[in-house]
């Protein structure tokens, strides 16, 4: 046999991935540095817009008599609020007075008279109101804390005026920190390219010098026990080389595997639609579901929501009896439909007695008065009609509205809880409901968290994870933070109460080194696995991985094969390829990856099937009932088939009482976890 086509391969081979090391460090490289940039200068400036829109929206109500206190609020606010890496907002006056100072690098300075390095002495405050007028970003040169003589730091600013007040606000960020943010990603493209080559060519030399021979002897071997199959070879194949018999051998085989893989393409389809029905639809009224709108939100910019509550629904389930209240909600749904075709909107049933009506489209404010007086009427003057019961029940609605608001199903919920405690027909949610509890809220949480690092009091507790044997196999790792309540009881907080507090403010790193470190030392003192909770927020950020990757460094390769990695499959996964090469650089460490949450978010299905964790992890809304819903019965049921299809170990949470236990152990769950079997402790063993 001729070996110079292998030859030519491993030739063509190099020069192709030379050619793809050129398109990399000449064309990807800087397009990709070029996008990360503007990505990071264009979330600076959305995150300084949105403040200074709460700023503005405030102040038009302020009354003059609490504007200090109105101060000192902004003050707060400001102070907690960071740009890029270490950039502020900072409020001037038109005097140049320096009314908020998060970094305290003004402090009693007149801006009237401080001159810009390098500019032929303009004026700071000058520059800064024509940066306004002129409606630009503003450019110059500054200095570092650590380096307070040199001026050639540049800096960009974003000016803002309120006139009521006499405020600019001015945004201040050091430029190099977008920089900053690439350079790591720039490098890692480069390295994984070199990398790459060095590997590929190093394949490339060894097919070329080390496989042929062997190749040619197998090649032999085939052929005299099947010497009459060369006539089998696809017309489409003229040469007679290696390829061209390559090609005879594997022509039936290619067909089978077409055909398998037309099958189980076939199967995973089915099997998709049926879950995603589960999933998305209600079972009683066959309206789309709260798991549904949730997926919608995330799909559109703008949703407005009018969430519908039937008053008193539990006196008619007592009347008339749960089957009845069934029926109720059957019609209503069907009232709801006709309502929502009228109105060009959508309605999902959320749960219980709860239903919404969304709009997608933006009908506009000036619509929402005639839409809310409408639907008010579509009960006050149509009974729900029962026609096989001969019976008519009148019935009262609640709304809760939210337009156009950033978490519409949230703060629709919020509208709704405040029209049920005032007696209101209905509420539409405004901003102010809750801004005054949330600074309120992350000021107390803030300090807590502090106080909690600063004394050691953040600390792993673990959760037993059993198998069918009732054998402990696993802990999962949680949060807690060590506190006193009112009585002098020591307690443990959850994140529950302080995560969303933690990210804001940044100390939800210096909280996961703790715990994640206190984890792996723990990891010695027993041979149990450990669960490690991440999120797709943590995969993507960098200081998170450098700091996991410095804990890992201290843990030896065995003790890395009794590590599991959960990530949460109900995140807003972004980009599936960082996941997978996630997932595949420490599973080549030894460590086992599991998807949490598992059931709430089936948009993304059919990546399992390439992602392929070691166990999946069924969400608990979906097994603290299943003893007696059908809907979760089935949903479950479908899920575990379809893994033990894939050999994946499925692991049920929220095993609450024996019921629950026992039905998931009749469905084949592998692994459980719940109270009824062990609850958070801080102890192993």
């Amino acid at each position: 046999m001729n070996n110079k086509i292998f030859i030519k391969i491993a030739w063509m081979f190099i020069l192709g991935l030379l050619a793809y090391l050129l398109f990399v460090v000449f064309y990807l490289s800087p397009k990709v540095n070029s996008y990360l940039s503007e990505t990071e200068v264009q979330n600076a400036r959305s995150q300084y817009n949105k403040l200074v829109t709460i700023i503005n929206n405030k102040s038009r109500t302020l009354k003059e008599d609490y504007l200090e206190k109105f101060t000192d609020n902004m003050r707060i606010l400001l102070s907690s609020v960071t740009l890029g890496k270490s950039g502020f907002i900072y409020v001037f006056n038109s005097q140049g007075q320096v009314i908020i100072d998060p970094s305290g690098e003004f402090e009693s300075q007149d801006l009237s008279k401080l001159i810009l390095p390098s500019t032929n002495n303009k004026l700071l405050i000058d520059e800064i109101k024509n940066a306004h007028a002129s409606r630009q970003a503003f450019e110059y040169n500054w200095n570092k804390v650590y380096d307070p003589y040199n001026y050639s730091y540049k800096k960009i600013s974003w000016v803002e005026y309120n006139k009521k007040l006499d405020w600019y606000i001015v945004s201040s960020i050091y430029k190099e920190d977008f920089k900053s943010f690439v350079d790591g990603t720039n490098g890692l493209i480069l390295n994984i390219s070199m990398l790459l080559f060095g590997i590929l060519s190093v394949i490339a030399l060894f097919i070329g010098i080390k496989v042929i021979v062997p190749l040619n002897r197998m090649f032999q071997n085939v052929q005299k026990v099947n010497p009459t199959s060369i006539n089998n070879i696809d017309s489409s194949i003229k040469s007679k080389d290696e390829i061209g018999f390559l090609a005879s051998q594997f022509n039936s085989l290619l067909d089978q595997v077409e055909a398998n893989k037309h099958n189980i393409d076939e199967q995973v389809e089915s099997k998709t639609k049926e879950i995603e029905n589960k999933l998305y639809y209600d079972q009683l009224t066959n309206l789309k579901n709260r798991t549904a709108l949730k997926d919608e939100i995330k799909e559109n910019d703008f949703v407005s929501i009018a969430l519908i509550d039937i008053d008193a629904f539990d006196d008619i389930n007592e009347l008339y009896g749960f089957s009845t209240g069934n029926l109720v909600l059957i019609e209503t749904a069907k009232m709801l439909s006709e309502f929502a075709n009228k109105h060009s909107v959508a309605v999902h049933r959320i749960y219980g007695n709860v239903f919404a009506l969304v709009d997608k489209k933006m009908m506009g404010f000036s619509r929402y008065n005639e839409f809310i007086e409408d639907l008010s009427k579509l009960f006050k003057n149509n009974p729900v009609l029962l026609k096989d019961l001969d019976l008519e029940i009148s019935i009262n609605i609640t709304l809760g509205i939210s337009i156009a608001q950033d978490e519409p199903l949230k703060t629709a919920g919020i509208a709704l809880k405040k029209a049920k405690k005032n007696n209101m027909p209905y509420f539409v949610y405004n901003n102010e409901i809750d801004t005054k509890e949330i600074i309120k809220k992350s000021m107390y949480w803030r300090e807590k968290i502090k106080l909690a690092l600063q004394n050691d009091k953040v600390l792993p507790f673990y959760q037993p994870i059993l198998n069918r044997q009732k054998e402990i196999v696993k802990y999962e790792t949680l949060m807690r933070i060590e506190d006193i309540d009112e009585n002098g009881q020591t307690v443990y907080l959850s994140p529950y109460f302080f995560f969303d507090v933690a990210i804001k403010t940044k100390q939800y790193l210096s909280l996961s080194n703790v715990v994640i470190s206190k984890a792996f030392a723990d990891l010695q003192k027993t041979e149990k696995m450990i669960t490690l909770n991440l999120s797709f927020k943590d995969i993507m950020d960098s200081d998170f991985n450098e700091s996991l990757n410095k804990h890992l460094d201290k843990v030896d390769s065995d003790a890395k094969e009794r590590i599991v990695f959960e990530i949460l499959e109900s995140d807003y996964i972004t980009d599936y390829r960082i996941l997978e090469e996630f997932i595949k650089t420490y599973r080549s460490q030894g460590i086992k990856i599991a998807i949490d949450d598992f059931g709430t978010g089936y948009s993304n299905f059919a990546h399992i099937l390439k992602i392929r964790p070691d166990y999946i992890k069924i969400d608990g809304s979906l097994i603290k009932n299943i003893n007696e819903d059908k809907n979760s019965y089935e949903m479950v049921k479908s899920i575990i088939d379809f893994t033990k299809a894939l050999n994946i170990r499925v692991v049920a949470e929220f095993i609450h009482n024996e019921e629950v236990f026992n039905t998931v152990m009749e469905l084949g769950v592998d692994e459980f976890q719940g109270f009824y079997l062990g609850e958070p402790s801080p102890n192993l063993e």
